[in-house]
Formats: structure tokens, C-alpha cells, sequence
């Protein structure tokens, strides 16, 4: 057996421009496999979720309608500011009302400074990381805790500090840690009081289609004390997601918001958002699936056709082999020693490609198929040729 997997091993070094093209086309069909458990996973994954948050009680999303003139108007008058703090207690200081926000925004950086940006979007001054201001109903809600440290405390949503406690995606480990002081642009200071689990996300459904990764994110404890322009308000206003006890609160809170002659805005009903979503969603997928099948199977083809081409080149030197006392076994496990062996170097280098895509389990289950059926065919191949024929078929 070691003979013939020094044999593959030869085989590989001496026709290696054939091997790389192979390994290529067997790296591109693992990846498109990937992709499409990757796709519907992530369907059913926002299927759940978005059944989980409502199974309890039905979340409303705020939908601003405010013109962009009138939004310029209060964002360069301060005066608004006391009547936009009204509507901010409206929403989020309303005891019929359970409310939290998804706005996020930037924490920006000086590059000189900074050191090692990694991963990070970087400008050609400025570093920025993502940051979203959440309470203790975005907790609540979206499953997030802490994997180290602790979370924010009701002190952190209410006290004015020089120092903002913030919890920190498990990507930013590499530049800091529990206990560090960050000192971004801005005046502001942030201590890491926490680090959240891997892979903790959640999804903005108003927003966007997909789940927002908080790997690569910093939290904010959600503190009015940290909004003092106008901007700041109206942001975190139109981010607002409530859920009531009574629906009536909702139109209350529109009537009296009136009052305040600021932001103009309706409230939407995540379930009846949700349906509109999973449609889109499920039409994005099947066209995803039509084009990620149809690439596949030109990848399979692709490669099956690339693999027989190899065996009839080299035919002759089987055939040598075979008078030589090799047995079918023999060449079996020489010739799908071969592919064994790609598929190896493959999997190892598919999760660098995709990183968060890339299911070990997916890639090894569609390694194994695919060394079933490379084993297969070359027995076939080979089984029906008569020596005669294979002798005849000198490699070039």
C-alpha cells in the first residue's frame, strides 16, 4: 500500500501543472458547495429568529418619514433639542412601552497611533470601528451575553462619566483587552469591561436582509447622556424598536409626538415586515441555488473530464503496472491516492478562502462523495480497456 501512495505522490510531482489545474477545480467545488449550505443555512436561520422574536410579543419598528428639510431645519437649530428630548422620553422612558434602539455608527481613531489596525477599515488618517448603542432589552432579545467580563449594569445606562464602559466583539481581542482605556477621536473615553461571545449577531430587520456580525463591533451602553446635538437625538429616535402591552400606546405616542413639531413617523409591525423579508429573501436564495447548481454541476463536469484526460495520458504507465503484478486494488488506491490527496490539500485551504462561510463538516461529507465516485471511475475506465489497447496509448 505505501508503494502505491509513493506511486501517487510521483504522479503528482511529475504532471504537477495537471495536479495544480485539478486542485483548483476541486478548491472551486468545495467552495460552491459551501456557499449553498452557507445560503440556506442562513435562510433558515433568519426564519427562526424572526419567529423567536415575535413569538412572545409583536416588536414594532419605527419608520421615519421626516423630509430632509425639516430634518436640516432641527439639526441646525439647539432649540430643537428639548423638544426632541420630549419625544426621546416618548419612546424610550415610556413605562407602557419596553423600547430599545439599533443605531449604530463609527468610533473613529487616529491611524498614527493606533498601531496595528489588523482587519480594520482604515482611512488614510482615521481607523473606525463600528460601534451600536443597546440596553438591557437588546440583551434580552437578540440572546447576547458576555463571554468574558460582564455586561453593563443599570448605573452604565444613567451616570455621566469621562469613562463609557463598552463590551467588545471577540475579533477585537487581538488589540485589546479587559480593563484597556481607549482614547478615540472626539474628547470621549472607553474602558473594556467585557468581551462577547463568537459569532453573537443580531438582525435589523427594518434595515437591512441579513444578520449584523458583532465580531468586529463595539457596544455602547445606551445612555442619554451621551446625545447632545440634535443629530443624536433624531438618530436614535428613528433606530427605536418597541414592544407594548396595549397596541393603543403606539397611537398615543404619535399623538403627543405631534405635539412636539419635530420628526414625522409610523410604527410597523416586524411580523408584517418579516413576511416581506422571507419572500425577498426566498427569492434571492432560489436564485442564488439556480446559479450556484448550475456552476456546480459545470465544476463537477469540469473536473470529472479533467481527471479521465489524466488517466487516458497516462494509460500506458498503468498498463505497465498492471503487468508488472499490480492488482485493481492497486490501482485503486494509487489512482484515487491521487485525488485523496487534493481533496486534503483542498480542505485544508478552503476555510482560509472563506473563513465564516466554510463548514469543515460540509467540505469532508462532499471530500468523501467525491472519493467515491473518482475511485469508480477510473476502475470503470480501466476495467473495460484491453491490455492490448492500454499498451498502445504511450504517455506524452
Amino acid at each position: 500500500m505505501m508503494n502505491q501512495i509513493r506511486y501517487s505522490l510521483q504522479d503528482l510531482w511529475r504532471h504537477r501543472v495537471n495536479s495544480i489545474i485539478l486542485l483548483l477545480e476541486t478548491i472551486m467545488l468545495l467552495v460552491i458547495v459551501n456557499l449553498i449550505v452557507w445560503s440556506l443555512n442562513d435562510a433558515q436561520n433568519m426564519k427562526n429568529e424572526i419567529q423567536r422574536l415575535n413569538e412572545s410579543q409583536e416588536i414594532y419598528g419605527l419608520i421615519d418619514f421626516t423630509t430632509r428639510m425639516r430634518q436640516e431645519e432641527l439639526f441646525q437649530n439647539d432649540s430643537s433639542i428639548p423638544r426632541l428630548k420630549k419625544l426621546y422620553d416618548l419612546i424610550y422612558e415610556n413605562d407602557q412601552v419596553k423600547a430599545f434602539p439599533l443605531y449604530s455608527s463609527n468610533i473613529e481613531f487616529q491611524k498614527s497611533s493606533f498601531g496595528n489596525s489588523g482587519f480594520l477599515s482604515t482611512s488614510e488618517t482615521n481607523v473606525s470601528i463600528p460601534f451600536l448603542y443597546a440596553n438591557d432589552r437588546f440583551f434580552e432579545y437578540f440572546n447576547i451575553s458576555p463571554a468574558e467580563g460582564k455586561s453593563f449594569d443599570s448605573t452604565d445606562y444613567e451616570k455621566n462619566s469621562d469613562i463609557v464602559p463598552i463590551l467588545i466583539g471577540s475579533d477585537l481581542t487581538f488589540k485589546f483587552k479587559i480593563g484597556d482605556i481607549l482614547e478615540p477621536i472626539g474628547g470621549l473615553r472607553y474602558q473594556v469591561v467585557g468581551v462577547l461571545h463568537e459569532g453573537s449577531s443580531y438582525i435589523d430587520i427594518m434595515a437591512s436582509r441579513d444578520f449584523k456580525n458583532l465580531d468586529k463591533m463595539i457596544i455602547l451602553p445606551f445612555n442619554k447622556n451621551l446625545f447632545v446635538s440634535p443629530i443624536d437625538h433624531s438618530a436614535i429616535i428613528s433606530r427605536a424598536y418597541l414592544t407594548v402591552d396595549d397596541p393603543s400606546a403606539l397611537s398615543e405616542i404619535l399623538q403627543r409626538s405631534a405635539e412636539t413639531d419635530t420628526l414625522s413617523f409610523a410604527f410597523k409591525s416586524m411580523l408584517h415586515q418579516s413576511k416581506f423579508v422571507a419572500q425577498d429573501k426566498e427569492k434571492m436564495l432560489q436564485l442564488q441555488l439556480l446559479l450556484s447548481s448550475l456552476i456546480l454541476i459545470f465544476t463537477f463536469i469540469t473536473v470529472t473530464v479533467s481527471y479521465l484526460q489524466f488517466i487516458e495520458k497516462h494509460i500506458y504507465e498503468f498498463g505497465v503496472h498492471i503487468l508488472s503484478g499490480a492488482t485493481p486494488k492497486d490501482l485503486m488506491i494509487r489512482l484515487g491516492g491521487q485525488f485523496a490527496l487534493l481533496l486534503i490539500l483542498s480542505n485544508l485551504l478552503v476555510p482560509n478562502l472563506l473563513r465564516a462561510f466554510a463548514n469543515l463538516s460540509v467540505s469532508v461529507a462532499a471530500s468523501a462523495l467525491l472519493c467515491v465516485v473518482f475511485l469508480i471511475l477510473p476502475m470503470l475506465r480501466l476495467g473495460r480497456m484491453p491490455m492490448t489497447s492500454m499498451l498502445k496509448g504511450r504517455s506524452r
